[in-house]
Order: structure tokens, then sequence, then C-alpha cells
């Protein structure tokens, strides 16, 4: 019921009509967002992959989805998780929306406290004692630090670093989209493992050795030492065009790898191999793409192959979506690309160094259909 006082229009709350009416606005506006947010996925996406299915499937606890699944199978609803449990609308849409499920407390803990992002980053295979504490972690510098390594930034010349040039075509690019990621035993002056940073002492040394590596194998490599300029959060665009400039360069380019440093500690990041302590390798796939299943091919290739002739070094093989970070990491560029995690903040340059020669080695093999490479990496 309405009424007029003094130019203005009240209404009366408790009337039942007035109820039914807000109640029907706000059931019909989530609807036209249900809508909405249904015809954009259709028009960005028209064919699904059942991945991404089963990313709008885990929003769901395991009670709600065996009622929608009952739906098309009666059988489902006998089940003991299911009868007289039925879920309301409201706890179905909730849980949409949210990606809560308000019986699991860690789905409301999960983006706000750091232990339990860990748990988002999903192990598509792990490696020998590898879990969820020991997934691979981004952390960037603290701010004060970031600035730092901004101030006065310069881009080495080309022949900076460059390993020697190997007969035949550049059939591996090698880049650093955080290139200041250095390993705390290298630098002076701190112990603190959110400062292991630095502009010349960093994860360039380790790609350089990477690529010297294949060059002796016979695979062609090219790398790329530069720096950015740019925000922490803009590394990847600034990255991407190195990346796209290399495959405008190099034709045939079949390998492209993201090297970088995990900020995980001493204990999770390193791995002893025949009395000689190893930097372990982690590698990172990001879906935020459509084709990230041909880049989890390829590191599922590298993981194998390096558990062959190293059992231990590689942690395995995990997945992240934009939700976890960048969720994309230029990997859209080229079916054989990933990014490769090379040991932890309190790794040495020694045990990285043993851990991309044996990288090169197992890229070798796979590139050369698995025969054996006769070449063996120098002892340090």
């Amino acid at each position: 019921m309405r009424y007029r006082q003094h130019g203005f229009t009240t209404v009366n709350m408790s009337d039942s009509r007035v109820r039914q009416l807000f109640v029907f606005l706000i059931l019909g506006t989530a609807v036209i967002f249900i809508l909405t947010g249904l015809f954009a996925m259709l028009q960005a996406e028209r064919s699904a992959h059942t991945s991404d299915l089963g990313k709008v499937m885990s929003h769901f606890s395991t009670e709600t989805l065996l009622y929608l699944m009952g739906g098309e199978l009666p059988y489902l609803t006998s089940m003991p998780e299911v009868a007289d449990k039925e879920p309301p609308f409201s706890r179905i849409f909730f849980e949409l929306v949210t990606s809560v499920n308000p019986e699991d407390p860690r789905s409301f803990l999960g983006s706000e406290l750091p232990g339990f992002a860990l748990f988002d980053t999903e192990i598509v295979v792990a490696g020998e004692g590898v879990d969820y504490t020991s997934v691979p972690i981004e952390s960037p510098p603290p701010p004060d630090l970031e600035e730092k390594l901004n101030d006065d930034a310069e881009e080495p010349s080309k022949e900076e670093k460059q390993p020697p040039a190997a007969s035949g075509e550049k059939k591996v690019f090698i880049y650093h989209t955080h290139f200041t990621e250095s390993y705390l035993p290298e630098l002076s002056g701190t112990n603190e493992p959110n400062r292991a940073f630095d502009k010349e002492k960093n994860i360039t040394q380790v790609g350089t050795r990477l690529g010297q590596m294949l060059e002796r194998h016979g695979l062609g490599a090219d790398v790329s030492t530069r720096g950015y300029n740019a925000d922490w959060n803009q590394l990847y665009k600034a990255s991407r065009e190195t990346v796209v400039q290399a495959m405008k360069q190099h034709d045939d380019l079949q390998y492209i790898l993201d090297l970088h440093r995990d900020s995980q500690r001493r204990k999770a990041t390193t791995k002893e191999i025949e009395g000689e302590s190893y930097a372990q390798i982690a590698f990172v796939i990001g879906t935020g793409h459509k084709d990230w299943e041909k880049n989890e091919r390829f590191a599922m290739k590298l993981h194998n192959k390096l558990d062959e002739l190293y059992p231990g070094l590689s942690k395995g093989v995990f997945r992240k979506t934009p939700m976890m970070g960048n969720g994309e990491y230029n990997q859209s560029l080229a079916p054989n690309s990933v990014l490769v995690e090379v040991g932890g903040v309190d790794n040495t340059f020694a045990e990285a160094y043993r851990s991309a020669d044996a990288l090169a080695q197992a890229l070798a093999e796979i590139h050369f259909d698995a025969v054996p490479v006769d070449a063996q990496p120098d002892g340090e």
C-alpha cells in the first residue's frame, strides 16, 4: 500500500502484495543475471571441453551434484547421500555463484588464507613424495623491492649470455617472465625468502645453461635474457611480445620454455640423485585458453622422460586457472609451451645447473624420438 506524505511516497512493507512483489523482483533479477551469463558463455565458446564442465560441477557439493543428476538418473536419488536431503533452490544457486560449499569450511577460507590456496592448484601427476604442501607457489617481491628492481632496469644486449650457435635451425626458445627470481645462497645481504630477487644473479643464468646444453645435444636453442620494466602483474603481457618476436624470427621453433624459480623452501625443492643434489623441476600448465590440453600433453612427456632418466627430479605436472594467477602463461601461442619451475628460494646455481642439464637431455631425447643422446652433461 502506498501513501504520500509531504511530497514523498512511502510503501507499507507489511503488505503481503508488496512483499511478494519484492520477492519476484529479486528472483527475476537473479534469473536475468544467470541467463545473461549463460548466453555470454555460449557466445564466447560454443563447444565445451569436458574439463570445462568439470570446473562448473566442482562448484557443487557431492549431495547437491547427486541431486541434480538424479533428475536424469532416478537411481541416484535413492542413495543415502541424496535421500531425504533435497537441497533448496537457494543452496543450489548459492553454491553455483560463490563456489562455496556451506558444509566445507575450507571453501570459505581458501581465497583468503595463503595456505589454503595451495589446494586450488590441481595436481595432474605428482612426483615422488609430492603432495599439496609442496606444489609450486608463485610469489612476487615485496613492493619496496619490486620498485628497486624496476629502477634503471636495462635489457641485456642481444649477444649477452647467448649459447654458442649450433648447426641447423632453432627448435627451442627459452625465456624468463619473472627474470629477477633468484636463489638466496647466491645473494648477499638477505636471507628472507620473499626477497630472493636480483637483477644480475637470477633465473636467466639457468636458462642460459639450459640453452648451452641443448646445443651440445644437437638441439638448436635461442635464449632470451631480457628484462622488463613493468609491474609484476604485467610481466606476462610484456614477455608475450618476446615470444611472438622469437616465433617470427625462427620459423622452426617447436618448444617454448618459460623458466621460473619456485617460492617453496629447500625441503620441497631439492632431490639427491646418485650422491648429488638437484633443484627439483615442476611443470605448470595454465588452463586459461582452449588448447591447454596440448600444452599438458607436452608437459607430461617431459615429466615422464625426466622420471625415467632422473627418478624423483620432476615434482610433476600442475594445472592453474586464471583464478590462481595468470592462468594462461603465454601458452596459447604454441602447443609445446610450458612453464618450468627450477628449484626454490634455497637452492643454488650448481643444483639448478644440474637440473638444467637433465632437462636438456630429456627434451633432446624426446625430440630425437627417445634415441639415447651420446653427449653427457658436464659435471660441476
